[in-house]
């Protein structure tokens, strides 16, 4: 099944690495060949030296009157020299607790020496059913020996450490008399299912004795049973069960059970790389399943080139097995994805490569492999001569590029005009001078003789490779971003930044918002606004909103304001909508008042979707247009639902902006107004109030629907129903006729008030001792609400909202929410609301109607 290669390599021959061998559990006749070992002739020796140092304490066991009768006999025949495996095993078990992690003692070759082969091997397995009982001084903390009995666990831990491996190796290279007698000897002590696998693991050439455990599997014993197996038939046996288990993932076991089974383990092993968490196994996995030759084994690291530590194997497979890379590679190089990209670049790079060895197996593949070979050729551009290349760029450092990212495997850079690429070495060059990026340098002129479209998708595909690579301490991967990065670089950083998980490391992210802070276009900004509101750890959110501070203060401008200002127009024109240009024809984006954009074609007739660009479509143009279109998309979904939420914020807490901003702001920008139509507004000037909406033509009309012209002087705010009165059910009237949808609820919205008594208290009963659920009480967190400080456990047992005023509106809860699980309780009950100002007794009456009705509505919400 398994040979050693010649010299010229067989891609269908599995080569063991140096440092296989040196991991292997060794097996009678397999292959490699098992290196020679001797018994130690010195180990006698040392034993019996032992033997006289610790008698007092091994006597101090076997006279303890806990002790099992049986396991003491055993254990003073042996120590008066008779042949007694069990005794053997019981004084081993007392020097494995006495020497307490110190220098394995020779046991095993000290017993083959003196008794035989056959002898260690039953003592090995006695050990497992030994227990010494231990305490530790309380005075001074030494470990102290009690007494002796028959072992309280089921697992064989000798067996599968150190003094079966050694077993096993003697085993494997003894004369034929000394193993069968072995054999015969082991047959003995196969009574239980932990004794079959036991044996099994020291004698794995007895496959008939494997294949009665593979009948009877059980979990414990997994990794033992792996080192058994023997064929790929026993595997498939095995069914769902066989599957890597808690202690089977060492290196020794993986190895061990690819030299018995074979290839046919691959899907064992990938499965036991997608289950598995710690970094170290995923890398020992993924490196064995690298070795494997078969098409099977490189598809199944192909498919998984997006997870960490799978690229460098995939990178050493292609080398190892050339052809094969030519058959695997195009199946999941199609697509959009990230592993089909990063599988593109690794072919693509091996197509350059080895242009003769594409030659020699092309003919041999399908259809739709030669397909994507073909579509990995055609997309090349041309590369640039050296008189249109920057000189900077043709010379190259001392280093070059890493090795993770070798420039063929990464998209072409096109300089400006797109007709041609930066050749391959001058790539090399550019990744170099990216390794010295920071966001707090400007980056080389070099860059701006470069497409920036192509330069931004380069630097995000190096980021992207850097990040799979496992290459974790690498900080300019991230930095150069700030130098290759463009608006759709920014969005991608900002979702990054908004789905990290609180509980892992967040370096990566907050060095990507130094990058959206050093990009500082509009799209970057309201990136780094989002994450200030939406990620969970506490630290992006507060390295975001200082951030901001900055970019505000660069600007002259208050935090509203800024929020306010960064709100991009996407392009859109006079018409709020932009037109998008394929050559031979155009297409008419347009958005419906839930900004929702739709597609119309020369015609008016309204399309499903923008369709992509096809073959009699202009080659530059329509690309870039469809790349805009799905640009716009993300970014006004995205801001749809947060500007939404801040004009809902702004009524509750009554904001205020200059007659002559809303107009610019709000009216004239091409997005933002189809959701300012959709609401009542307020215009309050020298005492006076006027309510009124802004019309389809951005006019505006009062309540009667008549025109109505604003002053140019005062303010303007949403208008909050309590500030409505009486006028509420005309204005439901008008939208209504209108059937204008508004984007919160506004007109519709329930309203409340403080009864006279709790506007004279601090203290709101309302809620005390309504149970209600975790997610409800959570939910508070939408409506700015924040959870309180922790107490001792780390648990969080107050709900806190900051009122527009100043006033601090607390509710306690209880049990509340531990800070690493918030909801880890399902349920709630709610205690008092506090009022609390500082420096003063608060009461409910320091609350304007508007606030007053927000807070209970609030409240109200979560009970009902």
């Amino acid at each position: 099944m398994i040979e050693v290669p010649p010299a010229s390599r067989d891609e269908d021959v599995l080569v063991f690495p140096d440092e296989w061998r040196e991991a292997l559990y060794p097996r009678r006749g397999g292959l490699p060949p098992v290196p020679a070992v001797e018994i130690d002739p010195s180990a006698q020796a040392e034993i019996d030296g032992w033997l006289e140092r610790a008698r007092p304490r091994i006597d101090a066991v076997l006279d303890d009157e806990r002790s099992e009768r049986e396991f003491v006999e055993a254990a003073r025949d042996y120590l008066r020299g008779q042949a007694n495996p069990l005794g053997a095993a019981v004084v081993a078990c007392i020097d494995e607790e006495l020497r307490y992690g110190r220098q394995i003692k020779p046991w095993i070759d000290a017993w083959a020496a003196a008794h035989g082969l056959a002898f260690a091997a039953c003592a090995c397995l006695e050990m497992d059913q030994v227990h010494i009982s231990t305490h530790h001084d309380r005075e001074t903390y030494e470990k102290e020996l009690d007494y002796v009995g028959p072992s309280i666990y089921v697992d064989s831990t000798s067996v599968g450490g150190f003094h079966g491996r050694r077993v096993r190796a003697l085993l494997a290279v003894t004369d034929e008399k000394s193993y069968q007698e072995t054999v015969e000897r082991l047959a003995d002590y196969r009574q239980t299912p932990t004794e079959r696998y036991a044996v099994s693991f020291l004698v794995p050439t007895r496959q008939d004795w494997v294949d009665e455990c593979c009948a009877e599997p059980v979990e414990r014993h997994r990794s033992k049973l792996w080192c058994s197996l023997g064929s790929a038939d026993q595997l498939a046996r095995l069914g769902d069960w066989a599957e890597f288990g808690e202690y089977g993932r060492w290196q020794a076991c993986l190895v061990t059970a690819v030299e018995g089974v074979g290839p046919a383990v691959a899907p064992q092993l990938a499965r036991a790389f997608d289950d598995e968490s710690d970094a170290g196994d995923r890398r020992r996995i993924v490196a064995v399943l690298g070795e494997l030759p078969t098409d099977e084994a490189f598809l199944l690291v192909a498919e998984r080139l997006d997870q960490e530590y799978v690229l460098p194997v995939a990178q050493a497979m292609i080398e190892r097995f050339p052809r094969r890379a030519m058959r695997v590679l195009p199946q999941v190089s199609a697509g959009t994805s990230k592993r089909a990209k990063l599988a593109a670049g690794l072919l693509n790079a091996h197509l350059l490569a080895r242009p003769d060895l594409l030659a020699e197996v092309l003919p041999g593949l399908d259809d739709e492999a030669k397909a994507a070979i073909q579509a990995i050729e055609e997309a090349r551009v041309d590369e640039a001569s050296a008189g249109d290349v920057p000189k900077t760029l043709l010379k190259g450092g001392k280093k070059g590029p890493p090795s993770w990212a070798p420039p063929t495997t990464l998209p072409q850079i096109l300089l400006r005009g797109r007709d041609l690429a930066l050749p391959a070495a001058a790539t090399g060059h550019l990744v170099e001078a990216l390794a010295k990026a920071s966001p707090r340098r400007s980056p080389p002129t070099a860059l701006d003789a470069l497409d920036p479209g192509s330069l931004a998708e380069f630097g995000w595909a190096l980021f992207e490779r850097w990040r799979v690579s496992g290459e974790s301490r690498i900080g300019w991967a991230t930095s150069q971003l700030a130098w290759t990065g463009d608006d759709e670089t920014a969005r991608r950083l900002g979702g990054m930044a908004r789905s990290w998980p609180g509980q892992d490391g967040v370096k990566l992210p907050l060095n990507g918002l130094d990058v959206l802070a050093a990009i500082g276009t509009d799209v970057a900004v309201m990136q780094l606004h989002l994450v200030s509101e939406k990620a969970r750890p506490k630290r992006l959110k507060n390295k975001a909103a200082q951030l901001l501070h900055q970019v505000a203060a660069n600007r002259g401008l208050t935090m509203e304001q800024l929020g306010d200002r960064i709100v991009p127009d996407f392009g859109l024109d006079a018409d709020d909508g932009m037109t998008l240009d394929y050559g031979p024809r155009r297409f008419r984006v347009g958005f419906d008042e839930e900004l929702k954009p739709y597609v119309t074609d020369d015609q008016g007739k309204l399309r499903k979707a923008l369709p992509k660009p096809g073959a009699k479509d202009d080659p530059e143009l329509a690309p870039a247009a469809y790349r805009t279109f799905t640009g716009l998309k993300k970014d006004v979904r995205t801001v749809a639902a947060d500007q939404i939420r801040r004009m809902e914020r702004a009524m509750s807490e009554q904001r205020r902006w200059e007659t002559a901003d809303f107009q610019t702001l709000f009216v004239g920008h091409p997005l933002l107004w189809h959701i300012v139509k959709r609401l009542a507004w307020l215009h309050e000037d020298g005492g006076k109030t006027t309510a009124f909406r802004v019309a389809e033509d951005r006019t505006f009309a009062d309540v009667h629907d008549d025109v109505l012209t604003l002053p140019e002087t005062g303010t303007v705010r949403i208008a909050h129903p309590v500030h409505l009165g009486e006028t509420i059910g005309a204005w439901s009237e008008v939208f209504a006729d209108y059937e204008i949808l508004q984007p919160f609820p506004q007109l519709g919205r329930p309203t409340f008030a403080f009864t006279e008594k709790e506007r004279e208290g601090g203290k709101l009963d309302r809620l005390d001792g309504i149970a209600v659920s975790t997610g409800k009480v959570l939910g508070l967190e939408r409506m700015g609400w924040e959870r309180g400080t922790p107490l001792d456990g780390g648990v969080q047992c107050e709900m806190v909202w900051t009122a527009p005023g100043g006033s601090t509106i607390v509710l306690d809860v209880a049990p509340g929410f531990p800070v690493m699980s918030p909801a880890e309780w399902p349920e709630q009950t709610l205690g008092a609301v506090q009022i609390t100002t500082p420096g003063s007794e608060a009461r409910f009456e320091e609350l304007d109607d508007v606030t007053a009705s927000e807070l209970l509505l609030a409240l109200t919400t979560l009970t009902e």
